[in-house]
């Protein structure tokens, strides 16, 4: 609730718009369904992969649900980013792809404190924190069981039919949260220090702002303090770095020198095949760029 003013000086509550909004999407059921719709698909997906976890197939196609089933080998990296924001510097690419490693400064106090006058504008997100009551509403009901001679078919069918659901039900949740964090309430909120950002509480729980991870004016560093900040406590962002992989000025095999392969987890996902389909062309066009523009450099 927020407090307002009368003439006379008496305080009176003021019903909060934000809390008002999650409440009407709480209630009119969007949010508990997709919640629990997402714990039925992570069931159903799961179910599946225990029936094809012995498959030397790969790929399975449910072509009458128009769904997918993938084993994909996932490689997961150790990387020397101190060798890595080398190599970067020596190339020219450092300063256009840097970023602050958060964690890693976190143990240098002094060098924290002296980047602190660089840092960026805060940027925020909206985080819904349930109470008993929410988190009840929210759960996937005991109802729900999958018996384990379930036929691959009919699992199929019901993410067939809940995906859309989903999809629809998590746009219509980024829209509310988009309204939320441009709500006055929260406007003022983001000009507050952390320890004065206190939860705008509601029947089912409370909803936070939460500041992102903080940013820092890279170039400014450099000026000020040098590459050595950077080479020692920075992280090259992967989004930037592929952008250059993509316009042919560096090439994956030279970042990849600076990996290792730690472990190597199958993961299993069921995808429309719709979906399948743009994220393979999405893939090949990108080595396709990559291997032009390396030809052409």
């Amino acid at each position: 609730m927020i407090e307002m003013v009368k003439k006379k000086g008496q305080k009176v509550n003021q019903p909060s718009i934000a809390a008002s909004l999650i409440e009407t999407f709480i209630e009119e059921g969007y949010y508990p369904e997709l919640k629990q719709s997402e714990g039925k698909l992570k069931k159903l997906s799961s179910s599946i992969r225990e029936q094809l976890k012995s498959s030397e197939v790969k790929r399975h196609e449910f072509t009458k649900h128009g769904l997918v089933g993938r084993f994909i080998a996932k490689k997961v990296y150790e990387t020397d980013y101190l060798a890595l924001n080398e190599y970067l510097y020596d190339v020219g690419l450092l300063l256009q792809v840097a970023e602050i490693d958060n964690k890693a400064i976190q143990s240098n106090f002094l060098y924290l404190d002296m980047i602190q006058e660089f840092k960026l504008e805060d940027t925020f997100y909206v985080k819904p924190n349930f109470n008993k009551v929410g988190k009840e509403l929210n759960k996937l009901p005991d109802s729900f069981v999958i018996s384990e001679d379930c036929a691959i078919d009919e699992l199929a069918s019901q993410i067939a039919t809940l995906k859309p659901r989903v999809k629809e039900l998590k746009n219509d949740y980024e829209r509310l949260k988009w309204k939320l964090i441009n709500l006055p309430e929260f406007v003022q909120m983001m000009h507050l220090p952390k320890e004065k950002r206190e939860p705008i509480p509601h029947k089912y729980g409370s909803i936070s702002l939460v500041a992102n991870q903080p940013r820092y004016n890279i170039p400014v560093i450099y000026e000020y303090i040098g590459e050595w900040l950077l080479i020692e406590y920075g992280k090259p962002n992967s989004e930037l770095l592929e952008r250059f992989i993509l316009n042919g000025t560096i090439s994956k095999k030279e970042i990849d020198q600076f990996k290792t392969v730690k472990t190597i987890d199958l993961e299993f996902s069921v995808m429309t095949l719709e979906d399948e389909e743009k994220f393979l062309t999405m893939l090949d066009n990108k080595n396709r760029t990559a291997a032009a523009n390396r030809m052409g450099a």
